[in-house]
């Protein structure tokens, strides 16, 4: 956990394009143990009184505070409330949203700190606990697509290190995403990908699967310790009906097997419901491995926090974190 790639300062800095905001980083080292935190600081665009406010968000993925060492974790934790209060009162902070990282279930420290919500499920594929991964965690569906294709000349399936086609990702994924009509929020300038090459490098693999020499079908992939992330993937509209998607889920677990990492987490699903389609497919590959993810809400400055939800005419006590982002709903006159 300590190591983690969603735990670093530059994973965040890389954020900063997606959030328009500042990636900072918190760390606490006292007699009581060492706690590090990094987040993105964004401006809220209304004032108050002529004033700028901020509030924290975990970058994509997730993250949170980490606690490294302890010796007395109750009193470490107060320390690390305290010194999170005090940064947010000298930077005008609000509020703060966390995605805690469901493989480290880093929210079980902090839940005297934050407002701490069970979300839903995420998923991966276990690499160690079966001698054959193939037949333990892919379905019998997963099984049968990645035989057919494995057999048929016509495709084959490249795993690189290092990020070197930006280009044909960005093409694939957008493709995908425009497919999904997708919300602007799972879509990533050109500036975000440079970005992780220029901080990961060879942390980063993409597996390609090409089609009678055609690329359709693409995955990017964090290395982090032991672990690989699956971040994002994408198909060809034009090819969905050959399933590549199962041979880059089938290459990357060969690879990672092959190589001694312990687990492909590959996430959880666009929503909170259990029949989410998105979930149901990476379940495919994950018969017997699923984790528990959580969110973190914290208001930090209550005063400021119930003016700007006054300002904006939003109910503070909206399901939406933090309320004075919610979005407006148009009403249309008749």
């Amino acid at each position: 956990m300590n190591r983690d790639i969603y735990f670093t300062k530059e994973y965040a800095e890389v954020n900063e394009l997606i959030e328009h905001g500042e990636a900072i980083s918190i760390e606490i080292q006292c007699e009581y143990g060492h706690i590090t935190h990094t987040a993105i600081k964004r401006e809220i665009d209304t004032g108050i009184d002529g004033e700028k406010y901020y509030d924290l968000i975990t970058p994509y993925g997730y993250g949170g505070p980490v606690v490294h060492e302890y010796v007395n974790l109750k009193k470490l934790i107060e320390v690390f409330e305290e010194t999170l209060m005090d940064y947010c009162d000298k930077h005008s902070i609000v509020s703060e949203f966390v995605r805690f990282h469901p493989l480290f279930q880093n929210q079980e420290s902090f839940r005297s700190v934050y407002d701490v919500k069970y979300m839903r499920k995420t998923v991966g594929t276990d690499l160690i606990s079966s001698t054959d991964i193939f037949q333990s965690e892919f379905c019998a569906t997963a099984r049968r697509r990645v035989r057919k294709l494995v057999k048929d000349e016509k495709f084959s399936c490249i795993l690189a290190r290092g990020f070197h086609d930006i280009e044909d990702f960005i093409a694939i994924y957008n493709d995908t995403m425009d497919r999904h009509h997708a919300t602007d929020f799972y879509y990533f300038d050109r500036a975000y990908f440079e970005g992780l090459k220029r901080k990961f490098g060879n942390r980063l693999v993409t597996t390609s699967v090409y089609f009678e020499g055609q690329i359709i079908a693409m995955g990017l992939y964090f290395i982090s310790e032991d672990i690989i992330h699956d971040h994002l993937n994408g198909t060809l509209a034009e090819h969905l009906h050959h399933s590549p998607a199962y041979l880059l889920k089938y290459t990357m677990m060969n690879w990672a097997k092959a190589n001694d990492f312990s687990l492909v987490h590959y996430g959880g699903g666009v929503s909170n419901a259990e029949d989410d389609s998105v979930l149901k497919f990476k379940k495919r590959f994950s018969n017997h491995t699923e984790f528990e993810f959580h969110i973190g809400m914290k208001i930090w400055n209550r005063t400021a926090y119930d003016a700007l939800c006054r300002q904006k005419g939003i109910d503070k006590k909206t399901d939406y974190f933090p309320a004075y982002r919610a979005p407006r709903i148009a009403v249309k006159e008749n």
